[in-house]
C-alpha cells in the first residue's frame, strides 16, 4: 500500500563511503519494499538537510542520524529505534528500551559504530575514493 500523499518519510542519514553504512542503508530500503516510510539520504550529497537541521557532518558520519516527520533529530541507538518504528517493526528493537538495557545497547551501539570498518564483516560495496571516512 503506498504512503499518503501527506505521510512524510523518516529521513535516514548515512554515509556514503562508508561500505558498512551504505549496505546498512540497501537493507532499510530493502524492508520498506518501496512503501515510502523511509528515504535514506546520502549525507554527502544531501548537505541541505545538514545544514536545514544545524547538524554537524562528522557527527551525523559517527553515528546514525533520522529525522522523523515531525521534524526531530535521533541519533544512534534511539535513530535505530525511530527507523524500525517507522518500519513497522518496533518489536525488534522494543527490548532495547528497557532500563539497565537500554544503557548497555547504547554503549554497544557507539563501540560498534567507532570500530565498525573491521567489525562489520565485508559488504559488496567499496569506499569511495579509496578511503572511508571513517578512517
Amino acid at each position: 500500500m503506498p504512503p499518503d500523499d501527506d505521510a512524510k518519510p523518516t529521513l535516514v542519514l548515512y554515509d556514503g563511503k562508508c561500505s558498512v553504512c551504505t549496505a546498512t542503508a540497501d537493507k532499510l530500503d530493502a524492508m520498506d519494499n518501496g512503501r515510502g516510510r523511509i528515504d535514506t539520504r546520502d549525507l554527502n550529497t544531501n548537505t541541505e538537510l545538514i545544514e536545514e537541521h544545524n547538524l554537524d557532518p562528522d557527527a551525523v558520519r559517527a553515528s546514525l542520524h533520522v529525522i522523523t516527520p515531525d521534524g526531530r533529530v535521533h541519533t544512534a541507538m534511539d535513530a535505530v529505534r525511530a527507523t524500525m518504528s517507522a518500519l513497522g517493526r518496533a518489536w525488534t528493537v522494543a527490548w532495547t528500551r528497557i532500563p539497565g538495557i537500554r544503557q548497555l545497547t547504547d554503549r554497544l551501539y557507539h563501540a560498534f559504530a567507532r570500530n565498525r570498518s573491521w567489525l562489520a564483516p565485508q559488504t559488496k560495496h567499496t569506499c569511495t575514493d579509496d578511503a572511508c571516512s571513517i578512517n
